[in-house]
Formats: C-alpha cells, structure tokens, sequence
C-alpha cells in the first residue's frame, strides 16, 4: 500500500522536468548569443566601410584605405579575413564605390571549427572623391 502512495507521490517532480527542459535552454541562449554577435558584426562592418570611404574621398589614396580598414576591424574575433574592391560608379568621374567582403564566424566553436563554418557579410559605402 505505501509504494502506491509513494508512486502517486509528486515531490521532486518539477526538479526533473526542470533538468529535462534545461538543454534546450543552454541552445536558446546560444542562439540567442550568436544573434548579437552577428549583428554587432554587420553594424561593424557598415561603420568601416563608411569610414573607408570618408578616407578614401579624401585622399583617393588607396594604401592610406587598406590601413584606415585594417585598423578599424584591427584584430576583431568577428571579423575575419577582410577584402575590400574599390570600384568607380559607371556614369560618373567622381563617384566610387567601396565593397567590404569579410568572414563572421560562428562564435560558440571553437576556432579549429570556426574557420570552416563561417558567414560572408559584404558592405556598400558610396562616395565622391573630393581631391581635384
């Protein structure tokens, strides 16, 4: 009679199911990390290549533009292995434009895995040179 009452007995019942949902918990706030991570990436990126092309309409000086964007991602874990195009805008002397191509790797693996899994963000800046 008592292993009835003690198997109809619920005491600890939420402890279990709080350790069976507590996984799904552990990916949620992953996912959730890499959410951020990500979009802190693609606003950094926007931000160098503005900054890029503010360098580059004032100088027109493509080395002085490399450095500008090397110092500006500088030694960033979410951007990884920048390349940048500077191109003329068809129809206009004056007008450029500057594509950043970088990688964003997946932040929760490790970095022996992050190289292959990684995402490729581009940005756009447009400009006008200003150097006559």
């Amino acid at each position: 009679m008592k292993r009835r009452e003690r198997l109809k007995d619920e005491r600890g019942s939420l402890s279990i199911e709080f350790l069976g949902i507590l996984p799904l918990y552990f990916l949620l706030f992953l996912l959730l990390w890499q959410v951020v991570a990500s979009g802190y990436a693609v606003i950094s990126l926007k931000a160098v290549a503005s900054d890029a092309a503010q360098v580059y309409a004032v100088s027109e000086d493509y080395y002085e533009t490399k450095e500008v964007i090397d110092q500006s991602i500088g030694g960033s874990s979410l951007l990884r292995n920048h390349y940048f195009v500077i191109q003329n805008v068809s129809g206009s002397a004056d007008l450029f434009e500057i594509k950043i191509t970088a990688s964003h790797p997946l932040v929760f693996l490790p970095d022996s895995f992050a190289n292959r899994a990684s995402i490729s963000i581009d940005s756009k800046a447009t400009g006008k040179v200003l150097v006559p």
